[in-house]
């Protein structure tokens, strides 16, 4: 009875908070004078502009992603497993890009290799590489997927850091005994953290094809964008949620292609060590490549676009200046994100638990129903949201006249990319773990507090 109506009841708040405003907007756009009409749909497939942008963010996405892949996978290895010096200030360093919006990453890499920039000037002086050719590449659909992979690559590094680190070493350690690391990671390290570099992949590529910032500055043409144009130039919230609608469709099939590939494989882990401990590879040369790696990585994606950010604030006084104007919204943007941070992070467990751990046929229909909302882009959920709180008088009133309606947008957002988190971290638990505490005559909330919390506790810590 309380798995059921915990279960019940953080569905139910995502079923209100998340699919009743996008279903509004989609339910909307196929009426047309009072009547069904699938026109504004029908155009996207036959608007060459339409399918220009479909291209596009197809290509923004799939670059975004390996690129992301390639830096996420490599740095969360060395983090976990090459035994580096300063590896928490490594791992602070590279979150800085995420944390930032992405936006203003742009613009720091516009002002690096634009053509005024330094190192567009360093470039076209000691290497075969043109000024004009070096800005053309930074305002392209590949310098988009360049700052993007910059800053989602965290992501996929976060989740194989922890999914390392949530491998029980005895499952490496009688492989390690031979002496053949390649093979060791090869066999059994990759295979079982498969499902935590896929996860990364998935979040980034939805999150590459959801994202506007970065393609509005640098002028990509890609559905975002047009979604944008809809709302903001034409007024047309009903074309703009067609358009959103390619972007659902892609989502699907990577779940698909998902479903395939994990299909009658285990990725059951049997949790940690007594003593928490973990596998390191103690391989001198495996820590000086982890360290240069990992190091020219800082100075390349997260010094050298900080730096120009600092040194084109002139003066320290324009830092106090906007302190002042902005001290009411860093307070807000503090306590509403620790709140909502700290409700995503329940709410993506049971969410997750619920799409992951239930005995139910429905399971994967589940998991794939919640991140299905994930490709949504902000502007229609944004919308949705005002079309059904901005009522009034009454309690709608009330919250959309507060600053809580922004907590409601964290989880219109986040829920589904927090519940795909957790439901990853749960994958790697067996159920006979749970079980025993059941069949022991405990109650679930006892099971989740002394079993699953603890045990689950690196798959809840990249949701903070």
């Amino acid at each position: 009875m309380q798995k059921t109506l915990t279960l019940g009841l953080f569905f139910a708040i995502f079923l209100c908070t998340t699919f009743l405003p996008i279903m509004w907007m989609f339910g909307n756009s196929i009426f047309e004078d009072g009547a069904f009409s699938f026109f504004y749909y029908k155009s996207i497939f036959l608007a060459q502009e339409y399918v220009k942008a479909i291209t596009n963010s197809l290509i923004l996405a799939s670059v975004t992603t390996a690129l992301s892949a390639f830096l996420g996978v490599s740095v969360g290895f060395f983090l976990a497993r090459a035994n580096l010096p300063f590896q928490n200030v490594f791992k602070i360093c590279f979150l800085i890009p995420f944390i930032i919006p992405s936006y203003i990453t742009g613009i720091a890499w516009t002002n690096l290799l634009g053509k005024a920039g330094f190192l567009n000037k360093a470039l076209s002086k000691y290497t075969f590489l043109s000024s004009g050719s070096v800005s053309d590449f930074i305002y392209s659909i590949y310098g988009a997927s360049f700052i993007l992979s910059i800053t989602f690559f965290p992501v996929i590094m976060l989740l194989t850091e922890y999914a390392l680190k949530n491998i029980n070493p005895r499952l490496e350690e009688s492989s390690l005994i031979s002496g053949n690391t390649f093979l060791t990671l090869k066999k059994i390290t990759l295979p079982l953290i498969a499902p935590a570099i896929l996860s990364g992949v998935m979040i980034v590529f939805v999150l590459s094809l959801s994202e506007f910032g970065v393609p509005s500055f640098l002028q990509v043409n890609v559905l975002t964008t047009q979604i944008f144009t809809q709302f903001s130039a034409f007024y047309n919230e009903k074309a703009a949620t067609a358009l959103a609608f390619p972007l659902i469709a892609i989502t699907m099939m990577i779940i698909m292609l998902e479903r395939v590939y994990l299909q009658g494989k285990s990725f059951e882990i049997l949790g940690r060590t007594t003593s928490n401990s973990t596998i390191s590879y103690n391989l001198t040369w495996l820590r000086r490549t982890g360290l240069v790696f990992c190091t020219l990585v800082l100075l390349v994606f997260v010094v050298n676009p900080l730096s120009t950010l600092i040194l084109n604030t002139k003066t320290l006084s324009a830092y106090y200046d906007a302190f002042l104007l902005a001290r009411n919204g860093i307070t807000n943007s503090i306590v509403f994100g620790s709140i909502g941070a700290t409700f995503l992070t329940f709410m993506g467990f049971f969410l997750g638990y619920l799409s992951e751990k239930i005995r139910s046929g429905q399971k994967q229909s589940m998991a794939a129903f919640i991140w299905l909302f994930f490709a949504v882009p902000a502007t229609v959920s944004g919308i949705g949201l005002i079309k059904l709180w901005n009522r009034p008088g009454g309690f709608f009133q009330g919250i959309y006249s507060s600053l809580w309606i922004i907590i409601i947008g964290y989880v219109v957002k986040f829920s589904p990319l927090s519940s795909r988190i957790m439901a990853n971290y749960l994958k790697q638990m067996p159920h006979s773990m749970e079980e025993t505490g059941i069949v022991m005559g405990a109650s679930w909330f006892r099971v989740l507090r002394k079993i699953l919390f603890p045990l689950q506790k690196h798959g809840l810590s990249p949701h903070g």
